[in-house]
């Protein structure tokens, strides 16, 4: 089922994710952090580690500027979507083979991914609802 929050900021974000997957080597990316999730199944992100995406895992999942110009129903939205609805979006860029790695990495990881987006999504919205927002 299709998110259109998310393919909003897919299309927002996709230049800038190709720039990055280009300048890095994909399959030792991948490798390290396949790696990472099999050594961490129970890895819970710290809220500073979202906010100044230090964690590169969820850098593709948080954009702060982005969630803060969505109105109140597209927060809505963006609270109930989940990493699947994500993957759902970014594979419209499957051309890119770069895209299609990482989709494999997280699909292939998709209820530790879901996990993990869950923990920085509760500190996204505590953080937001101190900012006034309601969500």
């Amino acid at each position: 089922m299709s998110n259109l929050v998310w393919r909003r900021y897919v299309a927002t974000n996709i230049e800038d994710w190709l720039k990055w997957l280009r300048n890095v080597h994909i399959p030792s990316y991948i490798d390290l952090t396949q790696r990472f999730i099999n050594l961490t199944p129970a890895y819970r992100p710290d809220s500073e580690a979202v906010f100044n995406q230090e964690d590169p895992l969820l850098s593709l999942l948080w954009n702060e500027e982005f969630v803060l110009s969505l109105s109140s129903k597209g927060l809505q939205v963006w609270a109930n979507g989940t990493v699947s609805q994500f993957v759902d979006e970014l594979m419209l860029y499957r051309k890119f083979p770069e895209i299609v790695q990482i989709v494999s990495l997280i699909e292939s990881n998709l209820a530790w991914f879901e996990r993990v987006y869950a923990f920085a999504r509760a500190d996204i919205i505590f953080y937001l609802r101190n900012l006034g927002r309601n969500i």
